[in-house]
């Protein structure tokens, strides 16, 4: 790959918070960092945490973006993504659930775009290419947000407001954004990317015929040569505790595990489970 490959930078912050840079241009995927423990997203009312917001942005020394694209609308997605646009700067790039989000963070309708199926979107090099699909199997807050949602709310207002993935290209590469382990039958048929950044949550405690099925609709479909997983760890725990699997009250991480690692041996697509805060070059090999 060239020095435009080289030049892209990507660091992970957990669940499906993607930073992806080049230098000169610079996108965030979702911007969750509050990370609400299990307590309080179950009984209690969640809002947007600034110290640990602040705190995780600071870890990699990121002062600014460019846009920030939300997937869906459920807290651990769209939360904390009107203050992260208030702190970097850049618009916020959602459904209208999550301009809603946005609305009740006091963002301002300038600095908020609404996204659908099929748009592209270009931020300096790169160019953001919006796909709708189905969050994952046992969606427990389904439906839309209808007006401003102001924080702290119940965990259950942050309702999906439809799902979307993101296909980013690049001189330097392509990679695939899928934040909900989830398929549309053919969906990504020929979206042949270098890098796929692979939800596998819930993962584990679904049929090995759904595995296999979203293997094929996601990963064959799109032919990548690296796999990054996310949204496989426990989101109930601060960041700067490291990361781990979600607990087996929903999960089963290593079934998930288990077969990615299978799948990767077969196929020979190789699998690579990203630290936090590290800032690694996803198309340079």
């Amino acid at each position: 790959m060239g020095s435009s490959g080289a030049s892209v930078e990507a660091v992970f912050f957990g669940t499906t918070t993607v930073y992806l840079s080049d230098g000169t241009s610079s996108i965030l995927i979702d911007g969750f960092l509050s990370r609400p423990s299990l307590l309080r997203v179950a009984f209690g009312r969640i809002a947007p945490d600034l110290a640990r917001i602040t705190g995780a942005l600071a870890r990699v020394g990121l002062t600014r973006i460019d846009a920030l694209f939300v997937a869906h609308s459920h807290y651990d997605h769209a939360m904390d993504a009107p203050e992260v646009v208030k702190l970097l700067g850049g618009r916020l790039f959602g459904s209208e659930s999550t301009l809603n989000v946005g609305r009740g963070a006091g963002l301002a309708e300038e600095s908020m775009t609404r996204i659908a199926d099929g748009d592209e979107w270009t931020i300096g090099a790169f160019t953001v290419r919006v796909l709708t699909g189905d969050h994952s199997p046992g969606n427990r807050f389904p439906g839309v947000i209808e007006e401003p949602l102001v924080p702290p709310v119940r965990a259950s207002r942050y309702r999906d407001g439809g799902c979307f993935s993101f296909l980013i290209t690049h001189p330097g590469g392509s990679l695939l954004i899928h934040p909900s382990a989830n398929y549309v039958p053919h969906r990504f048929d020929g979206l042949d990317v270098d890098v796929l950044y692979l939800a596998i949550g819930a993962l584990g405690v679904q049929s090995q015929q759904f595995q296999r099925d979203y293997w094929r609709h996601v990963v064959d479909a799109t032919r990548p040569g690296l796999i990054v997983p996310i949204h496989w760890d426990d989101f109930f725990i601060s960041l700067d505790r490291g990361l781990r699997p979600l607990p087996r009250l929903f999960d089963r991480f290593a079934g998930a595990r288990a077969f990615l690692d299978r799948k990767s041996r077969e196929s020979g697509i190789a699998v690579r489970f990203p630290e936090p805060f590290e800032v690694v070059r996803p198309f340079v090999r």
